[in-house]
């Protein structure tokens, strides 16, 4: 198997947000909690990635400002994983990524696959067959960015550094 070390920037819910996902009927137990999290950039697999790009990165991720904004969210959907999503835009979530993606390309940064998936939050990486259900609003406000190194098959997250947003 082909060794893979995907690196995002990713959002993670405070502990209390991370407690009410953990206690959804459809969430996989046997995952920890911390490892919840919002991936609002995929970058490129660190494993086959020049030795220069990640430092280049963090040094541009050290230049970028932008404010907190709120994700929330009220459904569970059994795509190929079960993931917490909404219907709602999520305007600023967007916004926020654009600017992130502008950001990184006005430094340089690497962003190999430079992807801004639909934020979502999944919750368990086997998918349940059940229908979609609506849930009560799960959400928090996201004041912090976190880039991470994703180590496949081995439910391991490796974090390179974590940057607060204020605006």
């Amino acid at each position: 198997m082909r060794a893979r070390n995907p690196l995002y920037i990713m959002a993670k819910p405070p502990q209390e947000v991370q407690a009410q996902i953990a206690a959804l009927p459809r969430n996989d137990p046997s995952r920890g909690p911390h490892l919840l999290h919002v991936t609002l950039i995929s970058l490129f697999d660190l494993h086959h990635a020049p030795p220069e790009w990640l430092p280049a990165t963090l040094a541009a991720l050290d230049g970028f400002v932008a404010a907190p904004f709120p994700l929330a969210f009220d459904r569970i959907e059994n795509r190929k994983a079960v993931t917490l999503r909404t219907r709602e835009p999520l305007a600023e979530a967007r916004a926020f990524q654009k600017a992130l993606v502008n950001h990184l390309l006005r430094e340089k940064a690497p962003i190999m696959d430079g992807t801004t998936p639909e934020p979502h939050i999944t919750i368990n990486y086997r998918g349940d067959r059940q229908n979609a259900q609506k849930i009560p609003p799960i959400g928090w406000t996201v004041d912090e960015i976190i880039l991470t190194e994703s180590i496949v098959g081995k439910t391991t997250h490796v974090e390179h550094g974590r940057w607060p947003l204020h605006g």
